[in-house]
């Protein structure tokens, strides 16, 4: 009961109505191997119909300011700044100039079938249904096994684009009105967009960064990093850059310098935090997609004959531009002088059938002003694309790359990736070990157990594969009991809790204790098992990786460190003569994990 004089209170039956339907839908999407972002937007439009089911109507200051900062920062904070420098080429033509060609295009077929629309407002819809989606993208290419490569320039492209298009929307409602388009200050405000925002995403991730670096408690940690985005949006914004490109910047270099910045604990509660948050605001947005279709859709004068074709041939256009357009950046990304990857017409044909839309768009089209000629016509044109990109190129994006041949399984190269850098880390180890023991730092016994230590890590990468197999084996054993063992602990302390023999405060820190123990042992029984099911193609392909497009030819000219600056490969570790004792190895591996702190603290 709400004391009176309070108000009118808030209505969360529609957000916790909405949360719990994103959560159903998405349960149900992985359960039947069906594209979530696809069946969030289907659902929203079933569900709009259902009697008593609230109007959602999401202001465009929610998506493009509370929505949008965290789903990109998220993204960006998880991708590998050092795989989109590579890049970079590739992903500013698509993120910048396939954006501009698009929505040329889009406006110019939408001035031919509506002549009386002007040409700021069709370059408006345009802008608005130019960016592909780094949500629904991102997401398809990954489940259906997209190159590696391919998948970066996706989703650096998906990043950003957004601060392109919504550049270009801003100086498209500008020209409304006016007899035309002043390309030369809409230049100068493109180029401030891309420069203000790029240095204020450094500017602000530099200092949180270094704020990062200060803080000890995980938690307080955490909440400075939820703050970053929103804090790089709106510098950028009132900046009058690009706040969207502030906040793919930010998250860019937070995400590349966490791993050396902040302690084990807070990756461990941001990664749980960040996954949690960019799950429901993912799906959240498409079905607020779905939700809102019908609504749009009846704000629509459909007695003017040329509505229809609008609706339809944009996301044609819209499709049918993408091959032919990134076709043609290709060739003359050839024909100018530079270093850049060279794609065949299997990886282009992949990238053109990626091309969903998704939240930008839809935000674009809510901010568009009230009494902008053809607005409802825009609105509804932009969410028929969403809609249209979703389902055709959602739903077939798995045929279409199982198609072309280009899908590729990983495991064995990352497999091998994780056996040679811990090769590498256990080379390392053993160096330091020997220049601090003729140091007289510690005796030749511990020395010789931080050794042990380190090759019990390493047994992935023996020179005898049989051995490795066998320790493995012995290893998953070992891994098994000592799973069923926390079991026991666990029963028995929730038993002493619930008899009044045991405080919940102590309670609650030794459950956290388990379970970071079991997580770690689940985590490595599965690598345990990937290892073991690789071991036998070794033998027969070593050092092969996935599928190769064949018509990309050669990549003389790929961006990336000289052959002679790369580093000496780390070939197989000689097999321990202890290497089948795994109780003994057990127990070695709690002793060396006390030496080894003793050594980490020593060493600083």
């Amino acid at each position: 009961m709400r004391p009176p004089g309070t108000g009118r209170p808030v209505e969360l039956l529609p957000v916790i109505g909405l949360v719990l339907g994103v959560l159903a839908v998405t349960a149900l999407a992985a359960r039947i191997s069906f594209p979530a972002p696809v069946l969030l937007v289907v659902a929203g439009v079933a569900v709009s119909f259902v009697p008593g089911v609230p109007d959602y109507q999401v202001s465009p200051e929610l998506v493009l300011s509370v929505l949008l900062p965290p789903l990109l920062f998220g993204a960006a904070f998880e991708s590998s700044a050092v795989a989109i420098r590579r890049l970079l080429r590739p992903i500013a033509q698509l993120s910048v100039v396939l954006v501009l060609l698009t929505a040329l295009a889009v406006a110019g077929v939408t001035v031919l079938l509506v002549p009386e629309m002007p040409f700021g407002a069709a370059l408006a819809l345009g802008a608005a249904v130019a960016p592909p989606d780094a949500v629904a993208a991102v997401a398809v290419a990954r489940r259906v096994g997209l190159p590696r490569g391919l998948v970066t320039v996706l989703e650096g492209e998906s990043l950003f684009n957004d601060a392109t298009s919504l550049t270009l929307l801003r100086v498209a409602i500008g020209a409304v009105g006016m007899s035309g388009i002043a390309w030369w200050p809409a230049f100068g405000r493109f180029s401030w967009a891309a420069v203000g925002g790029l240095l204020i995403g450094l500017v602000l991730g530099w200092v949180f960064s270094q704020l990062r670096r200060r803080m000890t408690m995980p938690l307080t940690t955490t909440a400075m990093g939820l703050l970053a985005p929103f804090a790089a949006y709106e510098a950028g914004e009132l900046a009058h850059a690009s706040g969207v490109l502030a906040v793919v910047v930010c998250g860019l270099l937070l995400g590349h310098r966490s791993p050396q910045e902040v302690a084990a604990a807070v990756r461990l509660t941001e990664s749980a935090t960040w996954a949690s948050v960019r799950f429901v605001l993912e799906g959240a947005v498409f079905a607020l997609i779905g939700l809102q279709l019908v609504g749009i859709v009846r704000s629509l004068d459909t007695e003017q004959h040329h509505v229809w074709w609008v609706v339809a041939l944009v996301p044609v256009t819209v499709i049918l531009s993408r091959p032919v357009l990134i076709s043609l950046i290709h060739l003359v990304s050839r024909v100018v002088p530079g270093r850049t990857a060279r794609a065949g017409p299997r990886s282009i044909a992949a990238l053109s059938w990626a091309g969903m839309r998704g939240v930008v768009s839809l935000a674009a089209v809510q901010a568009l002003p009230v009494d902008l000629p053809f607005r409802s016509l825009i609105q509804v044109a932009t969410v028929a694309t969403i809609v249209g990109t979703l389902v055709l190129q959602g739903l077939t994006l798995p045929a279409v790359v199982r198609r072309l041949g280009i899908a590729e399984d990983r495991t064995s190269e990352d497999l091998a990736e994780r056996a040679e850098a811990r090769a590498a880390a256990s080379a390392e180890i053993t160096r330091q070990v020997d220049e601090l023991q003729q140091q007289g730092r510690f005796s030749e016994p511990q020395a010789e157990l931080m050794r042990k230590w380190a090759a019990l890590r390493d047994w992935r990468n023996w020179d005898d594969p049989e051995q490795s197999k066998a320790f493995g084996r012995e290893l998953s054993a070992v891994s098994d009991w000592r799973r069923a063992l926390l079991g026991i602990e666990r029963t028995v302390i929730v038993g002493l809790r619930n008899d009044g023999r045991l405080s919940e405060d102590v309670l609650t820190e030794m459950q956290h204790e388990l379970d970071l123990e079991e997580a770690l042992l689940e985590r490595r029984s599965q690598a345990v098992d990937g290892h073991l099911e690789e071991l036998p193609d070794a033998e027969d392909s070593p050092g092969s990786g996935g599928p190769q497009d064949p018509d990309e030819g050669h990549r003389s000219d790929q961006p990336g460190p000289a052959a002679e600056d790369d580093p000496a490969p780390v070939g197989p570790r000689p097999t321990p003569s202890w290497a089948g004792d795994a109780p003994a190895a057990s127990a070695l591996t709690t002793e060396a994990e006390h030496a080894a702190e003793n050594l980490r603290r020593d060493t600083g």
